[in-house]
C-alpha cells in the first residue's frame, strides 16, 4: 500500500510541467525571503521532517502491552515509528499538525521510548522542542548554533537586570537589542512555530486531483493560486497575533 505521503508528492509531481516551474519558482523564492538567517534548517540532515524514530526495547514493549495506558496517538506514533515512517508520513497519515507530532516524539523520548542520540545538539531534536513549545527562543538559538553558551547567558543576565527595574522585556526582543538576531531572523522563528501548528488537510485535498485526466489545469491553478493566497494571508494574521502576545514591537 502506497504511504500518504509519497501519495501526495505523487499528485504533486502529476501537476503539468508549466505549472510546477511556475510553483518551484514562488516556493523557493518564498522560502528564502521568510527563512534567509536559518537556511541550515531546510538541509536534508537537519529536517526534522525526515526522521525516522527509533523506539527502544521499553518503547516496543509499551506498543505490544500498552501498560501506561497512554493516549492513542501515542500508540499510533509508537506503530507507524515501528513500521518505519518519518515524521513527515506519520503527521500526514494521521492527520496532526507538525506541533502535534512533535509534542508526542518529545514525551516519548522523556518516557524512554524512543532512541535519541546526541540529545543536546541534534537540530531535528531541538526543532521538535522549539515547535513542541518545549524550549523558548534563547535555548533554541544555542542549541542550533545561532548563539553561544556565553550570549545566552549575557542575554539571561540583562533581562534578570531589566525585570529587577520594572522593565519586563521578552528574551526575543533582549536578543535582538543585543543584535545577537535580527527582526527578520525573529519573523523566522514565529513562522517556523506558527506554521508547524497548520494542518495540510486543505492543501493536500487540493492536490489531490489528477491533472492529466480532468483536463481542467488552468482552473485548478488558479484555485490552487487562490487558497495559497488565502493561508498566506492567515499566517500575516496569525503572526501580528503572536507578537503582540509576545509583547514584541
Amino acid at each position: 500500500m502506497q504511504k500518504v505521503s509519497e501519495l501526495f508528492i505523487q499528485n504533486i509531481k502529476n501537476l503539468p510541467i508549466w505549472v510546477k516551474q511556475v510553483i518551484a519558482k514562488e516556493i523557493m523564492e518564498d522560502l528564502t525571503s521568510k527563512i534567509d538567517e536559518f537556511k541550515e534548517l531546510v538541509q536534508d540532515s537537519d529536517l526534522f521532517q525526515y526522521m525516522i524514530p527509533k523506539l527502544t526495547f521499553k518503547g516496543k514493549q509499551e506498543l505490544t502491552e500498552r501498560s501506561m495506558r497512554l493516549s492513542e496517538g501515542y500508540y499510533a506514533f509508537l506503530q507507524d515509528s515501528l513500521e518505519g515512517d518519518t515524521i513527515f508520513e506519520m503527521t500526514l497519515k494521521n492527520n496532526w499538525t507538525l506541533a502535534d507530532t512533535a509534542k508526542i516524539f518529545i514525551r516519548l523520548i522523556e518516557l524512554e521510548f524512543v532512541q535519541v542520540e546526541n540529545y543536546a545538539t541534534n537540530k531535528k531534536i531541538a526543532i521538535a522542542m522549539f515547535v513542541a513549545g518545549k524550549i523558548k527562543t534563547g535555548e533554541f538559538l544555542k542549541r542550533i548554533g545561532k548563539i553561544d553558551v556565553q550570549q545566552l547567558e549575557q542575554a539571561i543576565r540583562y533581562q534578570k537586570e531589566l525585570n529587577d527595574e520594572g522593565r519586563h522585556i521578552k528574551m526575543a526582543s533582549i536578543l535582538i537589542k543585543m543584535g545577537f538576531i535580527t527582526d527578520k531572523g525573529l519573523d523566522s522563528l514565529l513562522l517556523l512555530k506558527d506554521e508547524a501548528r497548520k494542518r495540510l488537510s486543505t492543501i493536500s485535498s487540493l492536490t489531490s486531483v489528477d491533472y492529466a485526466k480532468t483536463g481542467s489545469e488552468n482552473e485548478q491553478f488558479i484555485r490552487l493560486q487562490r487558497e495559497i493566497a488565502r493561508l498566506e494571508n492567515e499566517n500575516i494574521i496569525m503572526k501580528k497575533r503572536l507578537k503582540k502576545l509576545l509583547n514584541i514591537q
